[in-house]
């Protein structure tokens, strides 16, 4: 049995889930991720009176996502900016093409995402911890490179949004009264790690 504490360790994975089932099998891989980061855009009031901070208020806005990954994947390209790609021929011959910033791409529709990080618990056992973001909207691709030395990277930049329906799109519910709310999205830590 797992304890619930966990301790995640760098980023092995990033897809963008189907929006039905909350699965990301052959959806939308994000293959070769190198760096990725979550930050919450968040903000605060302080109430005061009397010459003094009587109260504060906090509130979060978003989380701002950036993956950044070293390949190219074609069918998410597609899946996230709504535009054809097109293959002709096959094999060496084969030639595959996509429009690069196409009016369309500009703002694209929200989609699910999963990070997904390697864990364990406090006693040692090998875990997955998964960040489910239920709505994200992304920015175009942004790239960095070539260089020399370092390749081509791809940035993957979105922002995490507030929203009524999960991963699967299903209501969300509060944890505490069940009543109808929104959220940013879950985290989730399981097993078969290894």
């Amino acid at each position: 049995m797992a304890t619930k504490n966990m301790e995640g360790f760098s980023l092995s994975h990033a897809s963008i889930l189907d929006g039905a089932t909350g699965e990301d099998e052959l959806f939308g891989d994000l293959y070769g991720i190198r760096s990725g980061s979550m930050e919450l855009d968040q903000d605060s009031y302080d109430n005061t009176g009397d010459d003094a901070i009587l109260s504060t208020w906090y509130w979060a806005n978003k989380v701002n996502v950036t993956i950044q990954a070293g390949y190219i994947p074609f069918e998410t390209f597609q899946l996230l900016t709504g535009s054809k790609v097109i293959s002709s021929g096959s094999g060496a011959s084969e030639v595959i093409s996509a429009p690069l910033y196409e009016q369309r791409q500009m703002n694209s529709q929200p989609r699910p995402m999963r990070i997904r990080v390697p864990s364990k618990d406090s006693a040692g056992v090998a875990r997955y911890l998964d960040f489910i973001l239920y709505k994200v909207q992304f920015q175009p691709f942004s790239f960095d490179g070539p260089s020399y030395k370092e390749g081509l990277l791809v940035n993957y930049n979105g922002s995490a949004l507030f929203s009524s329906t999960d991963h699967k799109g299903q209501p969300v519910l509060d944890s505490v009264t069940d009543e109808p709310t929104t959220a940013i999205g879950k985290v989730v830590s399981w097993g078969d790690a290894i």
